[in-house]
């Protein structure tokens, strides 16, 4: 029987994230490089699939906590953030820009705040801010081309 070489499509951004991260600390060789490298692969060619808004929302989540609160690269990336999250090459429509600018609904597991997120791998979705709660609710919008 022939082995099956996995479909892009199978990994998840995030997980590939957080894989590449792991395997570029390993005290291993082999995961440190050739690993690192086929992980990093796996994730451009997946980035290569997402939407403009889908790009800032992992600049979001994966970037601009690790950058200088004071240096400019701060501000650049925050800048572009913004703009990808407004940009028309994503699709992103005016009731979508209202949606983030607006006060989010009150989370209904706790009562705190949430957050608007442009979905990745999933529809989009709003976020509880309290990390004890952790509420996700979908909002059935899907962030993504692959649907």
């Amino acid at each position: 029987m022939p082995l099956e070489k996995p479909s892009d499509k199978e990994f998840d951004v995030h997980e590939l994230i957080a894989a590449q991260r792991k395997l570029m600390n390993s005290k291993h060789p082999f995961e440190q490089v050739v690993c690192t490298l086929w992980v990093a692969g796996t994730l451009k060619r997946r980035l290569a699939q997402l939407e403009d808004r889908q790009i800032g929302q992992l600049l979001w989540d994966h970037v601009l906590d690790h950058l200088t609160l004071f240096g400019p690269d701060a501000a650049i990336c925050e800048h572009a953030i913004r703009r990808l999250l407004r940009s028309g090459d994503g699709g992103w429509e005016e009731q979508d820009d209202s949606m983030i600018e607006a006060a989010a609904p009150a989370c209904p597991a706790c009562g705190s705040e949430t957050v608007y997120n442009v979905g990745i791998d999933e529809p989009d979705f709003l976020l509880c801010m309290r990390a004890e709660c952790e509420h996700k609710e979908s909002l059935g919008v899907s962030g993504g081309k692959e649907g």
